[in-house]
């Protein structure tokens, strides 16, 4: 017998016990002879016996698995960012003895999310995204499973890991006013993602701040294709506007190659500005060009959220939300010219 590989089907034939006895010995949990257990925990020492993580498991009632739930209706300019997140969580959680299982969740279709809970897969969930009236959330209250968000929530009760988008955007937009660009044009996704609720409040406060009006008629939220992108870029320099500000890496992608094919310069015509910045910016960018943006740590949001979940399972006090820094990039695609 190879006793580096040693398993707990192995201790059982060679005592002539069942596997159930040997798990029972090492958990000490479930109907046992006190005689039995000796003899299994004996064997055990004797042959440097050293339990997997299923027999870890089984002692602790664990599976050693973390899910982390991603929305299925991503696009693949997201990839990156779920990408840098699932490895730093897998790595973090492989220095903890704990492997990741990657599920989606399709709009309010929790069913891949409820199949690892109901099946028992994982020991706590990780949500790469918050909504409103988050149904996943909802869920996983009601059934007592530990998570945490990636992404903030006002459901109450709920551990959340986040960038701090709202002073960010409240910062990056005060810069630009303070730099005597007062026509502002703002340009969002999704109105239900949490994340460009923050994005927008963070925009109105820096107005109201500096005591500036706000053009409401420059701002376009839900624009989550092309075409409307489009549109609102075509508006916004109808308007006159000295800047626009993307919410988003994805928005900025499209408004730069918008610019690009109207022969538009940037700064010369158009100043450009993004709340979320990514390479993919700096590979799109028009030549000498690059991007005013905001700059998150996305390895430390992962590894954050991993740590405080396994915490959680722990049974360890966490703190309820956790909002991480950022950092401020002023480049050339808001200059003066």
């Amino acid at each position: 017998m190879d006793f580096n590989k040693i398993t707990i089907n192995d201790v059982a034939e060679a005592l002539g016990v069942s596997k159930t006895t040997v798990s029972r010995a090492i958990s000490g949990k479930g109907r046992i002879g006190p005689e039995t257990r000796t003899r299994v925990l004996n064997y055990i020492n004797e042959h440097n016996y050293s339990p997997n993580v299923i027999a870890k498991g089984l002692a602790k009632s664990r599976t050693y698995n973390l899910g982390f739930v991603i929305p299925g209706d991503y696009k693949i300019i997201d990839i990156p960012f779920f990408q840098k997140c699932l490895f730093s969580i897998s790595e973090t959680a492989s220095e903890l003895d704990y492997d990741v299982i990657v599920s989606t969740i399709n709009g309010n279709d929790i069913t891949h999310l409820e199949r690892l809970i109901t099946n028992h897969k994982v020991d706590g969930i990780i949500l790469g995204r918050t909504v409103e009236n988050d149904p996943s959330i909802k869920y996983l209250l009601e059934n007592h499973i530990p998570f945490v968000t990636l992404g903030t929530t006002d459901i109450k009760g709920v551990v959340q890991i986040d960038n701090d988008h709202f002073n960010a955007c409240v910062e990056l937009t005060s810069l630009l006013l303070l730099k005597g660009i007062s026509n502002l044009g703002l340009i969002g996704g999704n109105k239900n993602h949490v994340v460009n609720h923050k994005r927008y409040d963070g925009y109105i406060k820096a107005h109201e701040n500096l005591d500036r009006t706000v053009n409401y008629e420059n701002i376009y939220l839900d624009v989550n294709n092309m075409a409307g992108i489009d549109r609102a870029v075509d508006d916004l320099l109808a308007h006159g506007v000295h800047c626009i500000i993307c919410m988003d890496d994805s928005i900025c992608h499209y408004v730069l190659n918008k610019l690009a094919r109207d022969n538009i310069l940037v700064p010369q015509d158009v100043k450009i500005a993004s709340y979320y910045d990514s390479a993919l910016m700096e590979v799109n960018s028009p030549a000498g060009t690059s991007i005013t943006s905001i700059k998150f740590d996305i390895q430390e949001m992962g590894s954050t959220a991993c740590q405080t979940l396994i915490n959680l399972i722990d049974g360890h006090e966490v703190k309820q939300v956790n909002l991480l820094g950022y950092n401020i990039i002023l480049k050339t695609s808001t200059q003066s010219v």
